[in-house]
């Protein structure tokens, strides 16, 4: 398994009960993308997360599986290759996500305040 989907399966299953743990929801889309550096709010906004997650998405669905999330990725990335090639910029939102955690989870682990039997 690649660090970028240990990445989206971190983020998927943040806050998500056990049946949604391999789907990410709209709302765990826009905090990873917000965590991760990509939605800057000039560049990429929140209107275009929103709208990249809706364009993936089955109709009617709440969720996305990874195949979905890296089709957003790349409408996204459009957004930002005016300086440089689609490809380049793609690739530089995907390092932007390598090897995040949802930031509530990092710092949690760092106090050490999980409750027994819950690790991060």
């Amino acid at each position: 398994m690649s660090e970028l989907e240990n990445t989206f399966l971190r983020f998927a299953a943040y806050g998500n009960t056990a049946t949604h743990r391999n789907t990410m929801s709209g709302k765990n889309f826009y905090k990873m993308l917000k965590e991760c550096g990509v939605m800057d709010g000039k560049v990429v906004t929140d209107t275009d997360v929103l709208i990249a997650f809706n364009e993936v998405k089955f109709k009617g669905a709440n969720y996305i599986n990874y195949i979905e999330f890296l089709q957003a990725i790349k409408l996204l990335s459009r957004k930002c290759s005016k300086e440089r090639s689609h490809e380049e910029a793609l690739q530089a939102i995907l390092k932007l996500m390598e090897g995040k955690k949802p930031s509530n989870l990092e710092e949690r682990a760092n106090e050490g305040s999980f409750p027994p039997g819950e690790t991060p």
